[in-house]
């Protein structure tokens, strides 16, 4: 049915888009941060293993914040997204700064991964329209 997909937000809306997403991401991060020290502190979950479940948590939510700004964009999926995902790496980025670890050449490859997984998720959720 060609006349069945919901219009484009407006233009003026884009950045509500994004940060609705950045903040879906972020609170979802936030989710599995405290699911996981509860699960290092209760079940014995080492700190090697917690790294690296972080990692797919956060992956899940930049993949699911993306989504969600690509569905409420309507269209540029891949870009849109992409930008969340970058901005939640960013922000991410910056708090590590701030608890004193540096920026090495691995924060790069974060970088191209987050825009990487914001741009699927982006895509994504343009098409769950």
């Amino acid at each position: 049915m060609a006349g069945s997909r919901k219009p484009s937000e407006p233009a003026g809306a884009a950045p509500y888009a994004h940060l609705r997403g950045l903040g879906f991401a972020l609170a979802l991060t936030a989710f599995f941060l405290i699911g996981i020290s509860f699960f290092v502190a209760v079940a014995g979950l080492t700190e090697v293993a917690a790294r690296w479940v972080m990692v797919a948590g956060g992956a899940v939510a930049v993949i699911a914040g993306s989504s969600q700004t690509g569905k409420r964009m309507g269209r540029s999926g891949w870009l849109n997204g992409g930008i969340t995902g970058l901005a939640y790496v960013i922000i991410l980025l910056i708090l590590a700064m701030l608890l004193d670890m540096r920026l090495t050449p691995r924060s790069l490859i974060t970088l191209i991964a987050g825009f990487t997984l914001g741009a699927f998720g982006g895509v994504l959720g343009v098409n769950r329209r």
